[in-house]
């Protein structure tokens, strides 16, 4: 169970463990969006919110660091179980020379870190760095069809019944909201509250929202539970349908 103090108390000590192993090493310390955390920040905004952790919640950092090696891992492996405890998710790291290569790699995930994110400790990692909007759109057509994939086998695998259906759908919301921002960032919009999604869908893209709408409103994936799945289910999926198709047509 994470703590319930803050995240910035949790990062502070994540950032003294790294300093005592990495020492000047340490080129930055990252944190990224996750469940909110960060309030209204963009890019390394220091207007960040200052909230406790849920039992759930994990903070997600990034960590660059020169000459990283085997060494490193075996100090630091010992330190997992208290960041652990402290609500930290383990870092990733990479050396400064892994980060512009790995942005075409996983474009995705550095196209949101890059848009939600605080600077600990050290210099921007992210600064004068974008995802090439190529990468993106055949990253966002690669989750849209996966997504699309994973609710028709699902639905085949629930065999009529309505647990299964729900549990679905259920684990289906945070990769659904996920695959909305993107699809939004490659229009250059930034749409996160459920009202911007569901906008985003109607008047952008010229889609219906009935199948979609009931996940955004959730505010966590346990309350899709208690809707009725089956009787949007069908829009869903539609809505899924027509998503990836318009994804696969557009050109960059």
């Amino acid at each position: 169970m994470a703590s319930t103090r803050s995240w910035r108390e949790a990062v502070g000590v994540l950032e003294a463990d790294l300093r005592t192993i990495l020492d000047t090493r340490l080129r930055a310390l990252v944190v990224y969006e996750a469940h909110g955390l960060l309030g209204e920040a963009s890019g390394a905004s220091a207007a960040a919110a200052d909230g406790e952790l849920q039992h759930d919640e994990q903070v997600h950092t990034l960590v660059v660091v020169d000459d990283f090696a085997y060494g490193d891992l075996a100090r630091l492996a010992p330190l997992a179980a208290n960041w652990a405890k402290r609500g930290l998710a383990v870092p990733l790291f990479l050396a400064p020379s892994e980060l512009q290569r790995s942005l075409d790699a996983f474009p995705l995930e550095f196209s949101q870190i890059i848009a939600r994110h605080l600077v600990v400790a050290g210099d921007d990692p992210f600064r004068d760095m974008a995802v090439a909007d190529r990468d993106l759109r055949r990253a966002c057509e690669a989750q849209a069809r996966s997504h699309l994939l994973h609710l028709r086998e699902g639905f085949i695998q629930a065999a009529g019944s309505p647990q299964a259906l729900a549990g679905l759908v259920s684990a289906s919301v945070v990769p659904l909201r996920a695959l909305l921002v993107n699809i939004a960032a490659l229009h250059g919009v930034n749409a996160r509250t459920p009202d911007a999604l569901g906008h985003f869908v109607e008047q952008r893209l010229h889609l219906r929202t009935e199948g979609l709408r009931p996940l955004l409103s959730s505010g966590r994936a346990e309350q899709v539970r208690d809707l009725d799945v089956g009787a949007f289910f069908p829009a869903y999926l539609l809505a899924v349908e027509q998503l990836t198709t318009l994804v696969d047509e557009w050109t960059l």
